[in-house]
């Protein structure tokens, strides 16, 4: 009789568990925009180290899940409603230029490349599962300011948007659905496809929805 046949295991750090469970809490709502992240009491509550919490507190800042504000502490990302307005208008704008520059260079393994991230999407939410939904749809957005091929545009719409994609989530509460993954395709369909004015009326549309959603979520919400 064979032996038997075992996945591989994927070995996790001690800070990739807090990371994890933070962004579940996050997702859940058990912090809310503008909330204080008391390092000592996390470390108590997880029963771990206070370094290996400050480690995963500073990945999470990277991720845009919190601000870490020097001689005060860490704070759960929050944003005024004007600044929410002023960053989807400049997402707008840089996004498309991106998806611009990015249209000649791309090639078909590219487009595969993130047809498999909106496939992943698309299933997260139909599972809702709101952390790979929100990992899945960032990534993509990642690898099209790539495909720019100008790390100034890329590295600027990551510094912006990081913080913003988290934060939306956060204080927005809405479920992250199947429908709203499936949107994506329409970026990879204009790459492939459309010329312009075409190309660049269609990514605009797109990115413009995306960003009309969760203003009217967030800031156009009623009291």
């Amino acid at each position: 009789m064979p032996p038997p046949t075992f996945a591989e295991i994927e070995p996790i750090s001690l800070k990739d568990r807090v990371i994890n469970a933070m962004k579940d809490a996050f997702l859940e709502g058990h912090f809310k925009p503008g909330d204080a992240i008391v390092e000592r009491e996390l470390a108590r509550q997880m029963k771990v180290g206070t370094p290996v919490v400050r480690e995963a507190l500073i990945s999470l800042e990277g991720q845009g899940f919190v601000r870490r504000v020097t001689n005060t502490g860490t704070f759960v990302t929050e944003f005024s409603p004007d600044e929410i307005r002023n960053l989807y208008a400049l997402r707008v704008e840089l996004e498309a230029l991106a998806l611009k520059w990015a249209k000649p260079r791309v090639t078909e393994a590219d487009l595969e490349d993130l047809r498999k991230l909106v496939d992943a999407t698309v299933e997260a939410g139909r599972q809702s599962n709101k952390k790979q939904f929100l990992e899945c749809d960032y990534a993509f957005h990642r690898h099209c300011w790539k495909l720019a091929d100008n790390p100034f545009l890329s590295e600027t719409l990551e510094r912006l948007m990081a913080p913003l994609f988290s934060f939306v989530v956060v204080a927005s509460g809405a479920e992250l659905t199947e429908s709203m993954g499936r949107e994506h395709y329409a970026i990879i369909d204009a790459l492939r496809s459309l010329d312009e004015p075409e190309f660049s009326e269609s990514v605009r549309k797109t990115v413009t929805g995306f960003a009309a959603r969760w203003l009217n979520a967030i800031v156009d919400k009623p009291e």
